[in-house]
Protein backbone atom coordinates (compact mmCIF):
# COMPACT_ATOMS: atom_id res chain seq x y z
CA UNK A 1 0.00 0.00 0.00
CA UNK A 2 1.58 3.41 -0.47
CA UNK A 3 1.94 5.77 1.35
CA UNK A 4 -1.07 8.60 1.82
CA UNK A 5 0.30 12.39 1.74
CA UNK A 6 -0.95 15.29 3.83
CA UNK A 7 -2.01 17.94 1.05
CA UNK A 8 -3.36 21.64 1.52
CA UNK A 9 -6.04 22.83 -1.06
CA UNK A 10 -8.54 25.54 -1.40
CA UNK A 11 -11.24 26.40 -3.47
CA UNK A 12 -11.25 29.23 -6.08
CA UNK A 13 -13.52 31.79 -5.97
CA UNK A 14 -15.52 34.41 -7.89
CA UNK A 15 -17.42 36.75 -4.86
CA UNK A 16 -17.98 40.02 -6.99
CA UNK A 17 -19.26 41.44 -4.12
CA UNK A 18 -17.95 41.23 -0.90
CA UNK A 19 -19.95 43.25 0.92
CA UNK A 20 -22.57 39.94 0.76
CA UNK A 21 -19.92 37.24 0.92
CA UNK A 22 -21.94 35.30 -1.88
CA UNK A 23 -19.02 33.49 -4.48
CA UNK A 24 -19.70 30.61 -7.06
CA UNK A 25 -16.78 27.63 -7.26
CA UNK A 26 -14.71 28.09 -9.97
CA UNK A 27 -12.04 25.49 -9.11
CA UNK A 28 -9.35 23.81 -7.15
CA UNK A 29 -5.59 24.67 -6.29
CA UNK A 30 -3.61 22.09 -4.12
CA UNK A 31 -0.06 20.93 -3.04
CA UNK A 32 1.75 18.64 -1.67
CA UNK A 33 4.44 19.75 0.43
CA UNK A 34 5.99 15.81 0.75
CA UNK A 35 6.49 16.25 -2.66
CA UNK A 36 6.68 19.80 -3.41
CA UNK A 37 3.81 19.42 -6.10
CA UNK A 38 1.51 22.13 -6.79
CA UNK A 39 -1.16 21.75 -9.08
CA UNK A 40 -4.45 23.63 -9.95
CA UNK A 41 -7.80 23.38 -11.80
CA UNK A 42 -9.79 25.95 -12.91
CA UNK A 43 -13.16 25.75 -14.46
CA UNK A 44 -13.85 26.36 -17.88
CA UNK A 45 -15.31 29.58 -19.43
CA UNK A 46 -18.75 28.16 -18.88
CA UNK A 47 -20.67 31.57 -18.10
CA UNK A 48 -24.17 29.68 -16.76
CA UNK A 49 -22.47 29.16 -13.55
CA UNK A 50 -21.88 32.42 -12.66
CA UNK A 51 -24.80 34.49 -14.35
CA UNK A 52 -27.39 31.85 -13.27
CA UNK A 53 -26.27 32.67 -9.55
CA UNK A 54 -25.65 36.19 -10.35
CA UNK A 55 -27.70 37.22 -13.47
CA UNK A 56 -27.13 40.74 -13.37
CA UNK A 57 -23.65 39.90 -14.51
CA UNK A 58 -24.71 38.72 -17.89
CA UNK A 59 -23.89 42.27 -19.18
CA UNK A 60 -20.49 41.93 -18.28
CA UNK A 61 -19.26 38.96 -19.52
CA UNK A 62 -16.14 40.50 -20.94
CA UNK A 63 -15.16 41.86 -17.43
CA UNK A 64 -15.65 38.30 -15.72
CA UNK A 65 -13.52 36.22 -18.62
CA UNK A 66 -10.60 39.25 -18.30
CA UNK A 67 -10.43 39.15 -14.65
CA UNK A 68 -10.59 34.75 -14.80
CA UNK A 69 -7.39 35.35 -17.52
CA UNK A 70 -6.01 37.45 -14.93
CA UNK A 71 -6.49 34.55 -12.13
CA UNK A 72 -5.16 31.84 -14.23
CA UNK A 73 -2.02 33.58 -14.86
CA UNK A 74 -1.70 34.00 -11.06
CA UNK A 75 -2.21 30.61 -10.29
CA UNK A 76 0.47 30.13 -13.61
CA UNK A 77 3.23 32.13 -10.92
CA UNK A 78 2.43 30.01 -7.94
CA UNK A 79 3.21 27.04 -10.25
CA UNK A 80 6.35 28.31 -11.36
CA UNK A 81 7.55 29.25 -7.71
CA UNK A 82 6.64 26.13 -6.20
CA UNK A 83 7.07 23.60 -9.28
CA UNK A 84 10.23 22.94 -10.86
CA UNK A 85 9.84 25.56 -13.60
CA UNK A 86 11.96 28.59 -14.89
CA UNK A 87 15.27 28.47 -13.12
CA UNK A 88 14.73 25.11 -11.35
CA UNK A 89 13.09 26.74 -8.63
CA UNK A 90 11.54 23.74 -7.31
CA UNK A 91 15.68 23.50 -5.48
CA UNK A 92 14.23 26.63 -3.07
CA UNK A 93 12.67 23.62 -1.07
CA UNK A 94 14.85 20.86 -1.21
CA UNK A 95 14.40 18.90 1.78
CA UNK A 96 12.13 21.69 3.30
CA UNK A 97 8.14 20.87 3.47
CA UNK A 98 7.68 23.16 6.08
CA UNK A 99 9.11 26.27 3.96
CA UNK A 100 6.58 24.77 0.74
CA UNK A 101 3.94 24.41 2.50
CA UNK A 102 4.38 28.09 4.11
CA UNK A 103 5.08 29.58 0.74
CA UNK A 104 2.26 28.02 -0.39
CA UNK A 105 -0.95 28.97 2.47
CA UNK A 106 0.97 33.00 1.98
CA UNK A 107 0.31 33.03 -1.51
CA UNK A 108 -3.08 31.62 -1.17
CA UNK A 109 -4.47 33.41 1.83
CA UNK A 110 -7.83 34.10 1.80
CA UNK A 111 -8.55 37.98 0.97
CA UNK A 112 -11.68 39.97 -0.04
CA UNK A 113 -11.19 39.80 -3.68
CA UNK A 114 -13.63 39.46 -6.88
CA UNK A 115 -11.41 36.35 -7.14
CA UNK A 116 -10.00 34.60 -4.47
CA UNK A 117 -9.79 31.66 -2.05
CA UNK A 118 -11.24 29.56 0.31
CA UNK A 119 -9.38 28.96 3.76
CA UNK A 120 -7.48 25.97 2.70
CA UNK A 121 -8.48 22.77 3.83
CA UNK A 122 -6.07 19.51 4.71
CA UNK A 123 -6.78 16.13 2.78
CA UNK A 124 -4.93 12.85 2.63
CA UNK A 125 -4.17 11.16 -0.34
CA UNK A 126 -1.73 8.56 -2.36
CA UNK A 127 -1.99 10.99 -5.38
CA UNK A 128 -2.44 14.38 -5.47
CA UNK A 129 -3.47 14.49 -9.31
CA UNK A 130 -5.84 12.30 -8.40
CA UNK A 131 -7.36 14.12 -5.54
CA UNK A 132 -7.21 17.39 -7.32
CA UNK A 133 -9.33 16.06 -9.68
CA UNK A 134 -11.56 14.31 -7.24
CA UNK A 135 -12.13 17.83 -5.31
CA UNK A 136 -12.89 19.56 -8.40
CA UNK A 137 -15.53 16.91 -9.18
CA UNK A 138 -16.72 17.34 -6.09
CA UNK A 139 -16.52 21.12 -5.23
CA UNK A 140 -17.08 22.84 -8.98
CA UNK A 141 -18.91 20.22 -11.04
CA UNK A 142 -21.15 19.02 -8.22
CA UNK A 143 -20.33 15.04 -8.66
CA UNK A 144 -22.52 14.23 -5.21
CA UNK A 145 -25.29 15.93 -6.76
CA UNK A 146 -25.60 13.60 -9.04
CA UNK A 147 -25.86 10.21 -7.50
CA UNK A 148 -29.58 9.27 -7.19
CA UNK A 149 -29.29 8.56 -3.48
CA UNK A 150 -28.28 12.92 -2.76
CA UNK A 151 -31.39 13.47 -5.21
CA UNK A 152 -33.83 11.60 -3.14
CA UNK A 153 -32.56 12.51 0.09
CA UNK A 154 -33.62 16.06 -0.82
CA UNK A 155 -36.88 14.70 -1.96
CA UNK A 156 -37.72 12.67 1.17
CA UNK A 157 -36.40 15.71 3.07
CA UNK A 158 -39.17 18.07 1.00
CA UNK A 159 -41.84 15.19 1.08
CA UNK A 160 -41.61 14.76 5.12
CA UNK A 161 -41.79 19.15 5.58
CA UNK A 162 -44.98 18.63 2.95
CA UNK A 163 -46.15 15.59 5.68
CA UNK A 164 -45.56 17.61 8.50
CA UNK A 165 -47.28 20.87 7.14
CA UNK A 166 -50.51 18.60 6.16
CA UNK A 167 -50.74 17.17 9.47
CA UNK A 168 -50.27 13.72 8.19
CA UNK A 169 -49.09 11.33 10.96
CA UNK A 170 -48.46 7.46 11.49
CA UNK A 171 -45.88 7.69 8.76
CA UNK A 172 -43.01 6.08 9.86
CA UNK A 173 -39.38 4.58 8.60
CA UNK A 174 -39.54 1.10 7.73
CA UNK A 175 -37.02 -1.12 6.23
CA UNK A 176 -38.59 -4.54 4.35
CA UNK A 177 -35.48 -7.32 4.57
CA UNK A 178 -35.07 -10.91 2.76
CA UNK A 179 -31.90 -12.71 1.91
CA UNK A 180 -32.39 -11.60 -1.78
CA UNK A 181 -33.99 -7.84 -0.39
CA UNK A 182 -33.30 -5.00 1.38
CA UNK A 183 -35.46 -2.25 0.94
CA UNK A 184 -35.77 0.72 3.37
CA UNK A 185 -39.05 3.20 2.62
CA UNK A 186 -38.81 6.76 4.72
CA UNK A 187 -42.56 6.34 4.86
CA UNK A 188 -44.43 3.45 5.65
CA UNK A 189 -48.28 3.41 7.17
CA UNK A 190 -48.99 -0.02 9.83
CA UNK A 191 -51.65 -1.17 11.48
CA UNK A 192 -51.52 -4.10 13.72
CA UNK A 193 -48.95 -5.73 11.88
CA UNK A 194 -49.93 -4.68 8.53
CA UNK A 195 -47.85 -3.07 6.20
CA UNK A 196 -50.43 -1.34 4.47
CA UNK A 197 -49.07 1.57 2.03
CA UNK A 198 -45.02 2.43 1.62
CA UNK A 199 -43.56 5.57 0.08
CA UNK A 200 -40.42 6.12 -1.77
CA UNK A 201 -39.12 8.97 -3.48
CA UNK A 202 -37.67 8.29 -7.45
CA UNK A 203 -35.21 10.34 -9.37
CA UNK A 204 -35.16 9.57 -13.05
CA UNK A 205 -34.22 12.99 -13.93
CA UNK A 206 -31.56 12.44 -15.48
CA UNK A 207 -29.64 13.41 -18.74
CA UNK A 208 -28.22 10.31 -20.06
CA UNK A 209 -31.26 8.21 -20.85
CA UNK A 210 -29.22 4.87 -19.79
CA UNK A 211 -29.15 5.88 -16.27
CA UNK A 212 -32.83 6.34 -16.41
CA UNK A 213 -33.26 2.56 -17.92
CA UNK A 214 -30.45 1.74 -15.12
CA UNK A 215 -32.01 3.30 -12.14
CA UNK A 216 -35.85 2.17 -12.93
CA UNK A 217 -34.63 -1.54 -13.49
CA UNK A 218 -32.60 -1.48 -9.95
CA UNK A 219 -36.09 -0.56 -8.56
CA UNK A 220 -38.23 -3.20 -10.70
CA UNK A 221 -35.90 -5.99 -9.39
CA UNK A 222 -36.50 -4.86 -5.77
CA UNK A 223 -40.13 -4.39 -6.05
CA UNK A 224 -40.28 -7.75 -7.91
CA UNK A 225 -38.31 -9.56 -4.86
CA UNK A 226 -40.32 -7.70 -2.20
CA UNK A 227 -43.30 -9.27 -3.15
CA UNK A 228 -41.62 -12.92 -1.09
CA UNK A 229 -40.95 -10.97 1.22
CA UNK A 230 -44.50 -11.90 3.98
CA UNK A 231 -45.00 -8.44 5.37
CA UNK A 232 -44.40 -6.58 2.20
CA UNK A 233 -46.24 -3.34 2.09
CA UNK A 234 -49.72 -4.33 0.39
CA UNK A 235 -49.60 -0.77 -1.76
CA UNK A 236 -46.41 0.92 -2.88
CA UNK A 237 -46.38 4.56 -4.05
CA UNK A 238 -43.31 6.15 -5.90
CA UNK A 239 -42.75 9.60 -5.89
CA UNK A 240 -40.91 10.27 -9.22
CA UNK A 241 -38.82 13.20 -10.21
CA UNK A 242 -38.97 12.83 -14.48
CA UNK A 243 -37.14 14.74 -17.26
CA UNK A 244 -38.99 17.78 -18.78
CA UNK A 245 -38.31 17.45 -22.25
CA UNK A 246 -37.08 15.38 -25.00
CA UNK A 247 -35.94 11.48 -25.60
CA UNK A 248 -35.49 11.56 -21.27
CA UNK A 249 -38.80 12.23 -20.95
CA UNK A 250 -40.12 9.55 -23.25
CA UNK A 251 -37.81 7.26 -21.74
CA UNK A 252 -38.98 7.91 -18.25
CA UNK A 253 -42.56 7.33 -18.98
CA UNK A 254 -41.35 3.92 -20.80
CA UNK A 255 -40.12 2.68 -17.59
CA UNK A 256 -42.51 3.95 -15.37
CA UNK A 257 -44.98 1.80 -17.15
CA UNK A 258 -43.14 -1.19 -16.58
CA UNK A 259 -42.80 0.46 -13.02
CA UNK A 260 -46.58 0.15 -13.07
CA UNK A 261 -46.55 -3.72 -14.17
CA UNK A 262 -44.76 -5.11 -11.28
CA UNK A 263 -47.51 -3.10 -8.79
CA UNK A 264 -46.03 0.04 -7.88
CA UNK A 265 -48.20 3.61 -8.35
CA UNK A 266 -46.31 6.02 -9.56
CA UNK A 267 -47.01 10.07 -9.02
CA UNK A 268 -44.53 12.99 -10.09
CA UNK A 269 -43.43 14.63 -7.61
CA UNK A 270 -45.54 18.06 -8.78
CA UNK A 271 -48.98 16.56 -7.64
CA UNK A 272 -49.44 16.99 -4.50
CA UNK A 273 -52.92 16.41 -3.95
CA UNK A 274 -52.63 12.27 -5.19
CA UNK A 275 -49.78 12.18 -2.67
CA UNK A 276 -51.58 13.81 -0.09
CA UNK A 277 -54.17 11.05 -0.92
CA UNK A 278 -52.16 8.55 -0.49
CA UNK A 279 -50.40 8.66 2.25
CA UNK A 280 -53.66 10.11 4.24
CA UNK A 281 -55.66 6.73 3.31
CA UNK A 282 -55.65 4.46 5.89
CA UNK A 283 -56.34 1.07 4.36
Amino acid sequence: MNKRLACNYTILRFMPYTESGEFVNLGIALACPDLNWFGYQLGSQRLNRVTDFFPELKQDKKGFLAGRRLFKDELDRMGEVLNTGKNNRRLLFKDDAKRFNAVFLNLVRPREEVFCFSPPRTCLTEDPKVELDKLFDCYVERSFAQRPEYQEALMTTRLRAFFYTEQIVGLTEHTFVSDLCQVCFPFVREREGRYLRAIHPLDLNKTDTPKIVEHADCWKNRLQRLKDIPEHPEKILLVVSKPSTGKQLDVCQQMCKELTEVGALLIPQEDKTEILNFAQTAS
